[in-house]
């Protein structure tokens, strides 16, 4: 049942101080690999905003609109700019990686016997059908 008290205006006067400059909070859902990189840049964003007065925004006149949209239009395009070459950075980062794990042959592993691994397992397993055959076969086909 909700909290029939549980609205703005309900805690405006408690002691309660709000951690976000930019006015009330909702919940959002967010994929969690990017849920602290989210929250890191809605935090940026709050400290370069003046805390809104909701009530006094409403009557905003036109020119203060248009000025507000220019100054985060100029923010916009120069942080899509950043973005692009960020992307362009890590794309070419990535591919190298790719390329150096491509040519690196990958690493010896040094398998045991056959007859013990068929001994740790009958150890482990007494009623397995397995055979010496068997694991003999499957120690070729991890090799290769």
């Amino acid at each position: 049942m909700p909290n029939p008290k549980g609205h703005e205006d309900s805690i405006k006067n408690s002691r309660f101080k709000a951690a976000w400059q930019s006015g009330p909070t909702r919940t959002i859902r967010v994929p969690i690999a990017l849920a602290d990189a989210t929250l890191d840049y809605a935090r940026q964003l709050d400290k370069k905003i003046e805390p809104r007065d909701t009530a006094g925004r409403r009557g905003s006149s036109e020119v203060e609109k248009k000025q507000a949209q220019s100054h985060d239009t100029r923010n916009g395009t120069e942080e899509v700019a950043w973005l692009k070459a960020e992307n362009r950075r890590l794309q070419n980062l990535v591919s190298d990686m790719g390329i150096e794990l491509y040519h690196t042959p990958p690493p010896e592993i040094e398998l045991p016997e056959a007859a013990d691994l068929l001994n740790r397992l009958k150890a482990k397993r007494k009623k397995s059908a397995a055979t010496l055959a068997d694991i003999e076969t499957i120690l070729e086909m991890i090799e290769g």
